[in-house]
């Protein structure tokens, strides 16, 4: 009798630790690995997998797969490209899109924008016209789309869609334009659509979204969404509107919140122009949580050589402009005597002689169509440049979120106009963020005579997986642009290894990150355009038949030793979105953050985390800090490296055999 007592006793002593436990801390160990028939146990032996690749970098190596995957065959297009799994099967599917503002005719389609499936890496299915996605207001196919990004708005599980259709002034020129306009798609569960909740997202007619980025902005479990708006009239400053944020409210509902956020600007004058705060020409988004505070954070990029915003989530609801005081809104470089339009202003016989003019130089192009406005365009707010993007990734591995600001920059503006930099931080929002030199970062390129830098998107990830950040940067729309890989090497810094690895794509203008065979390491699907494209370009050879898409197969980072993670919130919304990932092995860290949709029209890369650690096969420690109301903190210290690790914040890890957890034949 005394036995079952004291039995008793234990058991209840138990409990109330675990439950004490539960309610008095946010950081939970938990080390469980117990699962249903495909899953190892906790009462299976895990059996290490350790590769021994030596010490990186690793000599990278890509194979153009497209006509093997069957891609070319199906003719599928694309200038820009999103990634998601629309249908839950745990394998990457692909949108492709020629931004077109005109509906697609599913009698004859031209290819102007595709949905499809992928079959295991093996092959893809056609299902743009079976999906639901591109159902217009009549009801039948043919929506116009001039890109989708996808999100789990509705918080159910699956990957929702919201298509982009863009409006501007010029739209409604365009023959055969059906005033079609932007809206959320809402899953049903298998990867076909329907049409989610009514709203409004315009302020005015316009539709003018450069850029849409998701994050749960209060950490309320709910995705919201942050649309940048171009110019409503092309090159009119006058034209832009606000910035817009938009609370998720659940069931793909949304409410516009931007008034008294802190996101505010106002019309153009000389005061905002000064202080950054008038309307712009948004171009790029993006949102990760850059002071490591656990709340997303939010930056624009502007085209016009405008200042780009910076504006930190205090936490509160609440947002501060930054953009100026962090170092963030243009690099310092003010100098306009190289400027071949202001040479053009002082060339012309009112001007030469003037004060304004006494240190101008003779112009090097024919002048016969420049713009030049004293009071304006020598004004700082006018010296930076045209920014297409920003990636958020802890290039020094630190432990914090560093900044590679993607920048589309001409000879003829001369060394105020900005250049891709890396912005490291440390130490922000304390520190502002340090620019790094080209010659210092290694992340440049051989300019000679007319040269333009036509860098319009990019994605980073480590692509040997040995546990260095390297950046994928898409360049196109001038003669000899093309696409660039800067690998990380031993000693920080980076070096270009597009060509030799086989990931060079002249006019390279979208693209994404895709485990494509689920073999643990990035690869890569790329879209081009032709803009500026012609018959008398200098890399006409190049030019392709039709604007086909180009799938690569990463031969190099599955060789080396990586930590595979597939997050699913609880209390965080499902798809984990701001979720902050530490591993932790051979006395190093490895910090990922999961980040949704950025950049110029939509850049969206595979969920799956792919965390390569190299030659290391021992993980200590892996800590996922989740964005719910408490930023809880759950760690985990059985881990085994070359598994897919699926962490719950409901019931924990499980260790899945990479073949199981895909169904790969």
């Amino acid at each position: 009798m005394k036995k079952i007592e004291i039995l008793v006793t234990m058991i209840i002593f138990t409990l109330f630790i675990a439950v004490s436990c539960g309610d008095d801390k946010k950081e939970v160990n938990d080390s469980d690995t117990s699962g249903d028939a495909d899953e190892i146990s906790d009462e299976d032996v895990i059996e290490p997998i350790c590769n021994t690749p030596g010490a990186g970098p690793y000599e990278l190596k890509f194979t153009d797969i497209t006509e093997e995957i069957g891609l070319k065959g199906m003719d599928v297009l694309g200038s820009q490209i999103t990634v998601a799994d629309i249908d839950g099967d745990r394998w990457p599917d692909v949108y492709t899109t020629l931004s077109s503002k005109l509906r697609e005719d599913p009698a004859a389609p031209t290819g102007l924008y595709r949905l499809l499936k992928n079959k295991k890496g093996v092959s893809f299915e056609d299902v743009t016209f079976t999906s639901g996605l591109f159902k217009n207001k009549e009801g039948t196919n043919g929506l116009a789309s001039s890109y989708v990004v996808f999100a789990d708005m509705d918080n159910d599980g699956d990957m929702d869609a919201f298509n982009v259709v863009y409006v501007d002034k010029s739209t409604f020129s365009l023959d055969g334009y059906m005033e079609d306009y932007s809206k959320v798609y809402l899953n049903n569960g298998d990867g076909t659509f329907k049409p989610g909740p009514a709203y409004n997202f315009s302020l005015m007619v316009y539709e003018a979204f450069a850029g849409v980025s998701f994050l749960d902005y209060n950490r309320d479990g709910i995705l919201d969404m942050f649309i940048g708006r171009h110019y409503n009239e092309y090159g009119v400053l006058e034209s832009c509107e606000q910035d817009t944020l938009l609370q998720g409210l659940g069931g793909g509902k949304f409410k516009d919140i931007t008034e008294g956020s802190g996101l505010e600007t106002v019309k153009v004058t000389d005061e905002s122009l000064a202080s950054g705060k008038n309307h712009k020409a948004t171009w790029g988004v993006a949102a990760c949580d850059v002071d490591g505070d656990g709340n997303s954070d939010i930056m624009t990029t502007t085209y016009g050589r405008s200042f780009n915003m910076f504006y930190r989530n205090k936490g509160d609801g609440l947002f501060e402009d930054l953009s100026i005081s962090s170092n963030f809104a243009s690099d310092a470089l003010v100098d306009y005597n190289d400027d071949q339009f202001f040479a053009c202003y002082c060339a012309e016989e009112a001007n030469k002689d003037t004060e304004y003019c006494k240190d101008a130089e003779d112009p090097v192009i024919v002048c016969s169509s420049y713009s030049w406005s004293p009071g304006f365009s020598d004004q700082p707010h006018r010296l930076g440049g045209n920014s297409s993007g920003t990636l958020c990734g802890d290039f020094d591995g630190d432990g914090d979120m560093d900044l590679f600001a993607i920048e589309l920059a001409h000879w003829h503006i001369g060394k105020a106009s900005d250049k891709s930099q890396l912005l490291m931080n440390d130490g922000f929002p304390k520190t502002p963020f340090r620019r790094v030199d080209e010659k210092e970062s290694g992340i440049t390129r051989t300019r000679t005579g007319g040269w333009n830098d036509g860098d319009l998107g990019g994605v980073t990830a480590d692509f040997d997986n040995d546990g260095k950040m390297d950046i994928y940067i898409l360049s196109s729309d001038y003669d000899g642009t093309k696409s660039l890989l800067f690998q990380q090497q031993s000693d920080g810094k980076f070096k270009d290894t597009a060509k030799d690895s086989g990931s060079q794509i002249p006019r390279a203008h979208g693209g994404a990150l895709l485990d494509i065979d689920r073999d643990g390491d990035y690869d890569l699907i790329v879209g081009v355009s032709m803009m500026r494209w012609g018959t008398d370009s200098a890399d006409y050879g190049k030019r392709p038949e039709k604007q086909w898409v180009t799938v690569l197969r990463n031969d190099t980072g599955s060789q080396a030793n990586k930590v595979m993670i597939d997050l699913k919130g609880k209390t965080a919304n499902r798809s984990a979105i701001g979720a902050k990932i530490t591993v932790k092995a051979g006395g190093k860290q490895f910090v990922r953050e999961v980040q949704s949709s950025y950049g110029l029209t939509g850049f969206q890369n595979d969920t799956l985390q792919i965390i390569g650690i190299g030659d290391l096969c021992e993980v200590e420690e892996v800590e996922v800090r989740w964005p719910d109301k408490d930023l809880t903190v759950t760690k985990y210290t059985n881990v085994h490296p070359n598994y897919v690790l699926e962490i719950d914040q409901k019931t924990g890890l499980t260790h899945h055999r990479i073949e199981e957890y895909f169904g790969k034949e």
